[in-house]
């Protein structure tokens, strides 16, 4: 015999695969109980690229349906057909797709049980249930111009009123609509808001919100072209597709209680509520892109790890433990607790541990969590490999036209592997490598500001010494590269011993001639990867060089 609990756990999962509708009411109506599987959706809009703030709010649902071993839906809110950007939910659905967000239900080839999944396509539904707030007083029918509504702004922003409708049509005598309607005059519904009362609510965020009645408008729920607005069809449709928990960013809130008393007037049962804060500038001004990247396919094309973005994405106003920051101390094993794989999220992800103040986006948080997962991935053979497919097409693009046969095997991936090994800890991104290591795929150029300061800073006497023919040129040549860079290293200590130089300065001398700058992995390290044919080749250019001065 099942205990009770267990027992409406299970016939709520059961339901839930047959009648989402069902298991919403049960839901709603027997418990609250927040193990129970959850039915949320992710609605973008498909005005352009997946903003940072809305892969946080996909992330989150996608969290919560998998924590409770519920239901992910995807649904795209195009009613505005005049913000409509062509290509924008296939760009939408690949982002969530790269960051390993997939939805259980949504725009084909997902398909479900509550399908269409696009609203434009839904909009019969929602005249209906318009037409139906109307039949019972809920909302009325508006047939004023837009000359007249802006009138009735300009007048109340002058008195210093809020710049609502003034109801004016819901006063209209029934012959008058009749009228009007015959006349095929164009009209919105709107919602018939009582001025007296308050709505409130609980957030899982912010805890008992209210609202005075007053201040909320009567809402346009149809538009005079027949498109619902955003608070009529995402009620409508929460209720149809079952949805338990409404998870959206913090700017929807005062939208809220007028969504409850929608759901009031269907006689319907709200979902639970979470209003997730904005993400902030570093000035605490909302995220713009004025102030950097906030689209998801700016940090793709950045070269950032997709487990990298999400990890720093859900740190943005959630935390395994609760608390609000990830650690200062980026840059060692502080924090580590903080580096986050999708099955990890998903097995510590909490509504309790949702922060109810904004989230500063700093880029230097999210490099040094990239640099982590890079980190975890060169850890195992097919992560490495898979740093390899990454890197190859970026070395491609960049190099391959610039290559000689004879050097085609620095796009190999054999030799690409031996480049991210050599330099994992000093990128923080994999696009670092075409970009600040060019050095292992051309020749270094010693024209650059970079180049000519760093060849100022060199010591005369370990100049003069990489400089002679017979002691370094030489010796190089019977140096084994195969015993590993150990070798290499001790080679250059026992060279700067016998001819009494500095170490560091003549280390310093040699990553001039081989890289051309100041900084990188080691030196000996460096020159392993490069091999010993391209090392003795720039030693030797770098010689003739100075013999021609």
């Amino acid at each position: 015999m099942y205990h009770s609990s267990t027992f409406t756990k299970l016939k709520i999962a059961a339901l839930s695969r047959s009648s989402p509708f069902i298991c919403h009411r049960l839901y709603q109506t027997i418990c609250k109980d927040s193990s129970l599987p959850a039915r949320v959706r992710f609605a973008p809009s498909p005005t352009g690229q997946l903003h940072l703030g809305g892969l946080r709010t996909a992330l989150y649902n996608y969290l919560l349906a998998k924590k409770t071993g519920g239901t992910f839906i995807l649904r795209i809110e195009d009613t505005d057909q005049t913000r409509y950007v062509p290509g924008a939910v296939e760009k939408l659905t690949s982002s969530l797709s790269w960051a390993g967000i997939h939805p259980d239900e949504g725009p084909p080839p997902v398909n479900g049980p509550c399908a269409p999944y696009f609203q434009s396509q839904r909009t019969d539904l929602y005249r209906k249930y318009g037409n139906k707030l109307v039949e019972e007083g809920h909302a009325y029918r508006c047939f004023c111009t837009p000359e007249r509504l802006q009138i009735i702004r300009d007048s109340r922003k002058k008195q210093g009123r809020i710049t609502s409708y003034d109801k004016h049509c819901s006063r209209l005598p029934t012959e008058e609509i009749q009228s009007l309607l015959a006349k095929n005059t164009p009209y919105t519904i709107r919602h018939n808001v009582f001025t007296q009362g308050i709505t409130s609510f609980h957030d899982h965020v912010h805890g008992k919100v209210q609202f005075q009645h007053h201040v909320l408008d009567d809402t346009i729920l149809i538009k005079s072209d027949g498109f619902p607005t955003y608070h009529l069809a995402n009620v409508v449709d929460d209720h149809q597709m079952g949805i338990t928990h409404v998870l959206r960013g913090e700017e929807w809130i005062s939208s809220t209680p007028k969504h409850i008393l929608l759901y009031n007037a269907f006689g319907w049962t709200p979902p639970s509520f979470a209003h997730l804060p904005l993400l902030l500038n570093d000035n605490r001004s909302k995220l713009s892109k004025r102030s950097g990247d906030v689209h998801v396919e700016q940090y793709i094309e950045k070269g950032y790890l997709p487990e990298a973005v999400i990890n720093f994405v859900a740190l943005l106003g959630w935390h395994p433990r609760g608390d609000c920051n990830l650690h200062e101390g980026h840059d060692n094993a502080e924090g580590q607790e903080d580096i986050l794989d999708l099955q990890q999220m998903i097995h510590q992800f909490n509504l309790d541990h949702l922060h109810h103040s904004g989230a500063v986006v700093d880029p230097m948080k999210l490099s040094w969590i990239n640099k982590q997962h890079l980190l975890r991935r060169t850890q195992t053979t097919s992560g490495l490999q898979s740093l390899v497919d990454l890197l190859s097409p970026l070395v491609n693009n960049q190099y391959a036209s610039r290559l000689n046969r004879e050097y085609e095997y620095r796009l190999s991936p054999a030799y690409l592997k031996q480049v991210i090994s050599t330099v994992k800890e000093r990128i923080r991104i994999l696009n670092d490598i075409p970009t600040l290591c060019s050095y292992y795929f051309i020749e270094p150029d010693y024209t650059t500001k970079e180049a000519i300061d760093l060849r100022k800073k060199l010591k005369p006497n370990a100049l003069a010494l990489v400089s002679n023919e017979t002691k370094t040129l030489d010796t190089l040549k019977t140096l084994s590269f195969h015993e590993g860079s150990l070798r290499i290293k001790e080679w250059i200590h026992e060279t700067a011993e016998t001819h009494k130089v500095n170490g560091n300065h003549l280390m310093m001398a040699l990553r001039y001639v081989m890289t051309g700058t100041k900084v990188g992995a080691g030196v000996a390290e460096t020159m392993h990867t490069l091999g010993r044919t391209t090392c003795l080749s720039r030693l030797s250019c770098f010689i003739d060089q100075k013999d021609d001065s």
